[in-house]
């Protein structure tokens, strides 16, 4: 089967070609006679560019409420086309649209270096070269225990375990990822280049909030289910932050000097000095990849000094 790759102004410029016959599952991910591919190309819907790139190129679809996302456009060259498209599919990664850009071979390492991530939910079984110039790749992968995300079919247990697991291993979700999105019904992991090692303590919160956030905006009801399963007592969007130090305690981390004089102090000393200072989603390129970096990864910085910012505006109209 070829897979089309096209050039920013919609033209094919070239095509890969694999012993295979695949078909659109989601996101990146395509199946095949008997195993998927990520990076394999899309039908062609939409992506995402910043608003003073805008050019009577695009038809605006919505503004995203994530302010590093920018505005959610539909070119109007890709319309209608299936396949890989020479342009970024967001402002902060190097992954063209359809394909996986050098941050996803963080999976190798984290896969298959000793004392690599146990609970992952995908095997990858071979990369592919898209452009090498432009380090655009593609995956055959398998699924073993199957694709079906958390918020289809829940257990709050196996999700406390796979949080234990990655509080006692070192490792981490960038905080503001949707990460609940990337954890399946079995609480194994889908998306496993974007996780890290990290020992500090930044980061270690930063990975239960972002499992905990993400599942409060998912399923309100799911997140009610994990705290009343696991004992955590917060219910509310403010109390995520001190579920968060409830798990890391039950795992042995030392957090009695994170609390303030009061719960709200509390909460702004640790979202303004170890959350936002964690690693976010614009770091990903660099990961624990040894033998790449995204040369996107600075993007991080900006993100981060923006989130202080909005903290600061935050809580002086509080």
């Amino acid at each position: 089967m070829d897979i089309s790759v096209y050039d920013k102004n919609g033209d094919v410029v070239n095509c890969i070609s694999i012993n295979d016959t695949i078909e659109y599952v989601d996101g990146r991910v395509s199946k095949g006679e008997k195993y998927y591919y990520k990076g394999l190309g899309v039908p062609y819907a939409q992506h995402h560019i910043q608003p003073e790139d805008m050019t009577g190129g695009y038809d605006l679809i919505d503004v995203s409420d994530v302010f590093y996302i920018g505005n959610v456009v539909s070119k109007k060259v890709f319309s209608g086309k299936r396949g890989i498209f020479q342009e970024k599919y967001q402002t902060h990664f190097t992954d063209w649209i359809g394909a996986c850009g050098v941050k996803e071979l963080n999976i190798f390492e984290n896969l298959y270096d000793e004392g690599g991530f146990e609970m992952s939910a995908i095997d990858v079984l071979e990369r592919g070269t898209i452009d090498e110039d432009e380090q655009q790749y593609y995956l055959k992968v398998d699924y073993p225990h199957g694709r079906i995300n958390y918020v289809v079919d829940s257990s709050p247990v196996k999700l406390r375990t796979l949080l234990d697991y990655m509080i006692q291993g070192d490792w981490n979700f960038p905080w503001d990822k949707n990460s609940i999105s990337d954890i399946t019904f079995e609480s194994m992991v889908t998306d496993v280049g974007d996780i890290f090692k990290s020992e500090e303590l930044s980061n270690k919160i930063g990975s239960i909030y972002s499992v905990l956030h993400s599942l409060y905006q998912s399923n309100i009801n799911l997140y009610y289910d994990f705290c009343k399963t696991n004992n955590l007592l917060y219910k509310n969007k403010m109390g995520i932050i001190f579920n968060t130090l409830v798990l890391l305690v039950s795992n042995k981390v030392d957090v009695n000097h994170l609390y303030m004089s009061t719960p709200i102090e509390t909460y702004k000393n640790i979202v303004y000095n170890y959350l936002i200072t964690g690693k976010n989603c614009g770091f990903c390129g660099v990961g624990s990849c040894k033998r790449r970096v995204d040369d996107n990864f600075s993007y991080g910085e900006y993100i981060r000094e923006e989130y202080i910012k909005r903290f600061h505006a935050e809580f002086r109209k509080a």
